[in-house]
């Protein structure tokens, strides 16, 4: 959001990872069930997860469409064939993946974050907001969702509503400026300049090493 209100930034957390599905025991049941169908897809499978782990989403996409030969309607795969697409900028078919994953299992927060990204990346804020607020009700302790429905809060123009997202994810992240910073980006884009100015200064004072706070103070204070 430096220079375009719709230049979204997702916050990178531990939370947020396919990894975790594998961590779900309602999903461990399924998965286990999935990967019984044919011997070969457990080996597919684990070079899935190997190649996302390792950011190779073209040869991700192939293992995919491999297991979805044999098995279409392999949970686990669903689940990173609609990622990947994301990753790619194909947010339709992302979002169409995604859905039939909420259709088993509606349950998990990931499911609902990867597609509120998809419908953010389409510009459908009311859509994106409805899925992250789904998010915070299943797990209340992921803060990016609170960033990302404050995004949304604002870019409907309900701005008391996207100060109060931001401000929750902001008493509950120590380790990003991200938060403070998109306190401060909404205040400028209300032209709001004096409360943007303070708000970077905090900000800094948070996270001495914030580049962006540092840059914006000494761009605001001329």
């Amino acid at each position: 959001m430096d220079n375009d209100k719709n230049n979204k930034k997702i916050i990178k957390s531990p939370y947020y990872s396919l990894e975790k599905l594998s961590e779900d025991s309602s999903l461990v049941k399924r998965g286990l069930r999935d990967l019984n169908v044919w011997p070969k897809i457990e080996d597919i499978f684990n070079r899935l997860k190997e190649k996302y782990q390792d950011g190779l989403i073209d040869e991700c996409i192939v293992l995919c469409l491999e297991i979805l030969a044999t098995d279409s309607n392999h949970f686990f795969t669903l689940c990173y064939y609609g990622r990947c697409l994301y990753q790619k900028g194909e947010y339709g078919k992302s979002i169409k993946y995604l859905t039939r994953c909420l259709g088993e299992e509606s349950n998990y927060f990931f499911i609902w974050q990867f597609r509120g990204d998809s419908y953010w990346k389409l510009n459908n804020y009311k859509i994106a907001l409805s899925d992250y607020l789904k998010v915070i009700d299943l797990d209340p302790s992921v803060v990016s969702a609170y960033d990302n429905a404050a995004m949304c809060f604002f870019n409907i123009g309900e701005y008391d509503k996207a100060h109060e997202y931001i401000g929750q994810a902001i008493s509950m992240e120590n380790e990003s400026d991200m938060p403070m910073v998109r306190k401060a980006q909404f205040f400028e884009y209300q032209d709001r300049i004096t409360d943007a100015l303070e708000q970077y200064k905090k900000t800094l004072k948070m996270f001495p090493t914030s580049e962006h706070a540092n840059k914006k103070i000494l761009e605001l204070s001329k």
